[in-house]
């Protein structure tokens, strides 16, 4: 007899929420960063994009950090918004089956390597639109900036069994990356990668 699902995690861009990195990598070039491409790629960040996603730069550092690069003085509101200019939307029939799944008893987290910048604008833009908050669709966050580590590290993978107390044999997990689900997955953890712009939901039915 196989062993029912009790949690679900989730992973943030690229599963819950769509992005379009030739975007952001745009935006920054407009702002004169041409060295883009080094920092930023769809499932890893490098150097100082690194450093924001683990938490161990501040937004005021960053900003410094990304004058340097390009020699010259940025608006930090104008770097944000190349930043963000990565992110999409979270499609609504994505939200209504996050509340569905917690209605039906699932335990629903969020396990994401993001950066308070980006978070921040998700939760004011795109997880509020339905009038609610981020925490009416999960049980819990874990994100890469608070706890100071990043998929596929297996740290963050056991951090989140840990702090939940869930059986992994018991846990499902979905992100765009075989790298972090090939980890999960060496704990016991039963793992789906869906292609870009899937629709998932079938997993569900």
């Amino acid at each position: 007899m196989s062993i029912p699902v009790r949690n679900i995690v989730f992973d943030l861009g690229g599963v819950l929420i769509d992005y379009d990195l030739q975007r952001c990598l745009d935006s920054f070039r407009k702002l004169g960063f041409t060295q883009i491409d080094r920092y930023v790629n769809p499932y890893t960040q490098n150097g100082f994009f690194a450093q924001i996603e683990n938490g161990t730069v501040t937004p005021a550092q960053w900003y410094a950090m990304i004058d340097r690069e390009v020699g010259h003085h940025i608006d930090p509101q104008r770097i944000d918004e190349a930043l963000c200019s990565f992110l999409i939307d979270i499609p609504d029939y994505k939200l209504d089956m996050l509340r569905d799944l917690r209605r039906q008893g699932y335990r629903v987290f969020m396990l994401s390597n993001t950066n308070v910048i980006m978070f921040e604008w998700m939760k004011q833009h795109v997880f509020n639109k339905q009038g609610l908050t981020v925490l009416d669709y999960f049980d819990r966050l874990f994100l890469s900036y608070e706890m100071k580590m990043v998929k596929p590290d297996v740290a963050i993978f056991e951090k989140l069994l840990e702090e939940t107390g869930i059986d992994p044999k018991e846990t499902f997990f979905i992100d765009d990356s075989t790298e972090n689900c090939r980890v999960a997955e060496t704990l016991g953890i039963s793992t789906y990668t869906p292609k870009a712009c899937e629709d998932w939901s079938h997993l569900f039915k």
